[in-house]
């Protein structure tokens, strides 16, 4: 996945997440990839996408079985999404 495209999916990427948490580490860490995406930080990106790859890691069976998530099937597009822009960006 190219970085314009990671860009355009973004803010869907981030409003599905807001949808489940208000965590607040979840809140920095969207709030800082969007500000590093835009100010092209590579390196910042990668902790950050590490970091949220591991929250869904560890949250999306929960999602999943969760009985009041609505949009299950945009938060395995999320993970989905933010899972292939890291590989893309593999270091």
């Amino acid at each position: 996945m190219k970085k314009q495209e990671f860009a355009v999916e973004l803010e869907g990427v981030i409003g599905t997440i807001h949808t489940y948490t208000r965590n607040p580490f979840m809140m920095g860490y969207t709030k800082e990839l969007k500000k590093a995406v835009k100010e092209n930080d590579l390196d910042m990106i990668k902790i950050i996408l590490d970091k949220v790859i591991g929250w869904y890691n560890e949250e999306l069976d929960k999602i999943k079985s969760d009985e009041y998530v609505f949009n299950k099937n945009m938060h395995e597009k999320a993970y989905d999404i933010l899972k292939e822009y890291r590989q893309s960006i593999q270091s």
